[in-house]
């Protein structure tokens, strides 16, 4: 597919006392290139400045960035999805997902876009509906990480974990219209799931989409003490998921993002939903058992099936 004028995309960004790297990131979106984009912002409930911060770039950018009225929603999760639900991407050719703290690499959507413009896809195989990215994770003492994302995509994998980082999300229009979908209807759990970033990767599998996660690192993924999950590695965050492992919290977000995937699947992810669903709802030792045996499908990372393996058999669950 080829354009004539550069692609319109639209980045949907979500703050929370964000001040201190805020005007970094906004650079850094706002100066992509091969691309014309365009800032939706939620803000929650901000006392640091971060919303007179919005208001110098509408001053500077006009139109390029529109402020929904700030309110109070207590996650990033919770912003995310009221971000989503109140979106209009209506003439737009793709919709992007911000964190407030990082700095996204120079290229990045028009590189994505490039990739989710393939008729066929990179492999023959048909069109994505998404892509997302490898990170770079970097601390204010110059430590650098590259966080790798791209593992072989698994069946199920959808049903556990995310693609990686939702700021390093691009999606289709259709593809965001049915996340949106799901979000606005009030007789869907995708509210209740745990992540808008796994959400959206969950809904687009679940529903015969395909999703192409990139190599190459595209954000510079900040670490402080206030990310939601960090880049996800080292012992402190082994301790952290085992900790929800252990207390019930990961199964019941997995329980949540099946019950939402049902809602959209297709019958072949269907009959793999259900069967999964039964399983975990019961949770005896012959389920257990058959759980652990599937692992493969339900990790991308082989220590990361392993450790659900363990979890699962031996009742930690």
């Amino acid at each position: 597919m080829t354009h004539s004028t550069p692609p319109r995309i639209l980045v949907l960004l979500t703050t929370h006392n964000g001040a201190a790297f805020l005007e970094e990131q906004l650079d850094s979106v706002l100066s992509q290139r091969g691309v014309d984009v365009d800032v939706l912002v939620s803000d929650d409930n901000s006392t640091d400045g971060t919303t007179g911060l919005l208001e110098r770039y509408v001053a500077d950018f006009g139109h390029r960035i529109r402020l929904l009225e700030p309110g109070v929603f207590g996650s990033a999760t919770a912003n995310f999805f009221r971000i989503m639900r109140e979106a209009d991407s209506t003439g737009y050719d793709a919709i992007s997902f911000c964190d407030q703290d990082d700095v996204w690499v120079q290229g990045k959507l028009e590189r994505h876009f490039n990739v989710l413009s393939l008729p066929n896809g990179l492999d023959g195989l048909g069109p994505y509906s998404g892509v997302s990215s490898n990170v770079t994770a970097f601390t204010s003492t110059g430590e650098r990480q590259l966080v790798v994302k791209n593992q072989l995509q698994r069946s199920a994998d959808y049903m556990f974990e995310s693609a990686g980082p939702g700021s390093t999300f691009l999606l289709r229009p259709a593809a965001f219209d049915l996340v949106q979908r799901q979000l606005r209807s009030p007789g869907s759990v995708a509210d209740a799931t745990a992540a808008h970033d796994w959400l959206a990767y969950a809904l687009v599998r679940a529903s015969s989409g395909r999703w192409f996660i990139d190599g190459e690192s595209t954000v510079e993924y900040r670490q402080h003490g206030k990310n939601a999950l960090g880049a996800n590695e080292g012992l402190s965050q082994y301790v952290r998921r085992f900790r929800s492992i252990a207390n019930g919290k990961f199964h019941s977000n997995a329980m949540h993002m099946v019950d939402a995937c049902l809602e959209v699947a297709s019958p072949d992810e269907r009959r793999r939903l259900e069967w999964t669903k039964r399983r975990l709802d019961r949770l005896s030792y012959l389920d257990r058992l058959r759980l652990a045996r599937r692992v493969s499908e339900f990790r991308r990372r082989r220590r990361d099936q392993l450790a659900l393996a363990g979890t699962i058999a031996f009742g930690l669950f």
